[in-house]
């Protein structure tokens, strides 16, 4: 398994675990491609002003990578800080008040990136209260 971490991004223990849940489970993996149906790179930027980006294959592997070099070929580029993906993936950020606020930028196909929001919320290791 590769490491999604990169120093100086909180945000990263998240990717790995969502790395992680969606290589331990196959039908996780295969709804989250049928859900999104969307090549997606999420651009951090951290508190000292530098940017990293991830890669999500979920047109038809559902696989996460860390980008380093050129990035691939993407239908939908999401653009935020750090803090602010900590925010939305944890439920304390609306997605739709990040972007009309600026926050949170979107290059490409708009609906493609609402479907990955679910996928990206997932991530959060919080056990979830049932009512």
């Amino acid at each position: 398994m590769s490491d999604l971490s990169e120093p100086g991004f909180e945000g990263t223990e998240l990717l790995n675990f969502m790395k992680s849940v969606l290589d331990d489970d196959e039908s996780l993996r295969k709804k989250s491609v049928q859900q999104a149906k969307a090549n997606v790179i999420l651009t951090l930027k951290n508190k000292d002003k530098k940017t990293k980006s991830w890669f999500f294959e979920f047109k038809s592997t559902g696989e996460v990578q860390k980008i380093d070099g050129a990035p691939p070929k993407a239908d939908v580029t999401l653009m935020m800080s750090d803090v602010d993906f900590l925010k939305l993936v944890n439920d304390e950020a609306n997605p739709q008040k990040l972007y009309m606020s600026g926050k949170l930028k979107v290059k490409g196909n708009l609906m493609k990136a609402v479907a990955i929001e679910k996928i990206l919320r997932a991530a959060d290791p919080r056990p979830k209260a049932k009512l």
